[in-house]
């Protein structure tokens, strides 16, 4: 073969992907002018969780598991839970389910302010590190400190913490905090809801540093209620079909890669995306006042599938968070003022849930909750001892995998030749950082094989 005529190979490299949770590389190699591969490599170092619980008592579990990943401990708390309750054929009373459901705010809240602030805003603002982003825009560095800090009050003042939570448990939390505590909280939701909303309006003036992304499925639980929401049973394909959680195995695949240590997933052997974009997708016609406001000027409504638009899907839930988060604690202080009016008049504590006692039993189910970044599975099976014999997770940025892949496919193939080697690189960075992926979560789905 002539020397014109060789295979020229070129490998796009990004060693680490910075500003993300966890550690994470991408190669993309290029023969003759074509994509030849391109490799999400998830490096960071796997603990196995599912292995790791087997033999524990089902009430252990939240409390484990919250220890898979600091920023999303509260997700990790509430799905087992979740799972747990629905083995045992549990179901909470309405009132248990607004605190957990303003615990989960509190994380939806902390996590966006910083991903979007603190991860996403430097690559638009084109600032190199923290310190000079702090230095040249203190209105949105404080933006972030302010939110964060709210999000993480709450999750203390329900949780007793602000990660790896302490108060809930299944069946119940340990005590519930009352109106003398829960009184502050409302203040401060008020007092930063304008500034949630100037924030999303900030990021709704970005433009994405690419054209298009791949086309894609949405997956999201449908809410409970009829509320823009968290938590749900079933889940909700854009591609026009719902099922039972229960039924994950059926609609997700997930298969191990030599080069990562996450797993890559696919739905129906097609890649898809979870998250806010997702939600959105699927729900945005639930959201409230403030948040459709916004959502309703943005190419999200139109139907726009550019994944570097998740910073923009976080930004509008974030909004809606303190705005549902604002109404469930004016209705838990409403009601713990009239159980105080009760007490005074009889003289006997209320016990205002009015459920049935808890009777745990052997069974098995699996929970969900959608986290910061995606929907989150547990599964557990339990013997008539209370002990786990089978547990599994399957976390959202394990889901997301193959689809980064892709995007970063369709933006090699879109910008090559176009824009300098630094630029594209840059772009690569931006547009995986916009799934605020959390790789320490992804790791767990590595699977072992003994032989």
């Amino acid at each position: 073969m002539a020397d014109d005529e060789k295979s020229t190979k070129q490998v796009i490299q990004l060693a680490e992907i910075c500003r993300v949770e966890g550690h994470a590389a991408v190669d993309v190699t290029i023969d003759n002018g074509k994509i030849e591969s391109v490799k999400l490599n998830v490096f960071e170092g796997t603990r196995f969780f599912e292995r790791i619980v087997l033999g524990h008592k089902y009430d252990e579990m939240p409390h484990i598991t919250s220890r898979v990943c600091a920023i999303c401990s509260t997700g990790h708390v509430l799905a087992a839970i979740f799972a747990i309750e629905r083995a045992f054929g549990f179901e909470p009373c309405h009132r248990e389910l607004l605190y957990r459901e303003l615990m989960h705010l509190g994380m939806i809240i902390e996590s966006h302010a910083t991903h979007i602030c603190a991860l996403a805003l430097p690559d638009f603002l084109k600032t190199p590190d923290i310190l000079d982003f702090a230095t040249k825009h203190p209105v949105e560095f404080d933006t972030w400190t302010q939110l964060r800090k709210l999000g993480a009050a709450i999750q203390t003042t329900i949780g007793g913490r602000p990660f790896h939570p302490v108060n809930l448990h299944v069946g119940r939390l340990s005590s519930y905090p009352g109106s003398d505590k829960l009184t502050p909280i409302l203040t401060s939701l008020n007092n930063h809801r304008e500034m949630a909303i100037n924030l999303a309006n900030v990021v709704l003036s970005l433009k994405p540093p690419m054209d298009k992304t791949t086309e894609t499925s949405y997956l999201a639980l449908v809410p409970r209620g009829d509320h823009y929401g968290y938590f749900g049973s079933e889940v909700k394909s854009t591609d026009g079909w719902h099922c039972s959680i229960n039924e994950y195995k059926q609609y997700l695949s997930e298969v191990v890669v030599p080069y990562s240590h996450a797993k890559k997933s696919s739905s129906r052997g097609q890649t898809f995306m979870v998250g806010a974009m997702a939600r959105l997708a699927l729900f945005g016609d639930r959201l409230g006042e403030d948040a459709r406001a916004i959502y309703q000027k943005s190419p999200l409504a139109a139907g726009s599938k550019n994944t570097v638009l998740n910073n923009l899907a976080q930004a509008i839930e974030l909004v809606e968070a303190i705005q549902r988060a604002i109404r469930i604690t004016e209705t838990l202080i409403n009601l713990d003022n009239a159980d105080k009016m009760v007490e005074d008049v009889t003289g006997e504590h209320s016990d205002f849930c009015h459920q049935p006692p808890f009777v745990a039993r052997a069974g098995e189910s699996a929970g969900a909750v959608e986290c910061p970044r995606g929907t989150l599975y547990h599964y557990y099976k339990i013997d008539d001892k209370g002990t786990i014999t089978s547990a599994d997770m399957v976390t959202p940025s394990a889901q997301n995998t193959a689809r980064i892949e892709a995007d970063i496919r369709v933006v090699v193939e879109e910008q090559m030749g176009k824009v300098s080697e630094n630029e594209l690189t840059n772009n690569l960075e931006t547009l995986v950082r916009a799934y605020d992926p959390c790789n320490t979560c992804a790791t767990h789905m590595v699977q072992v094989k003994f032989k």
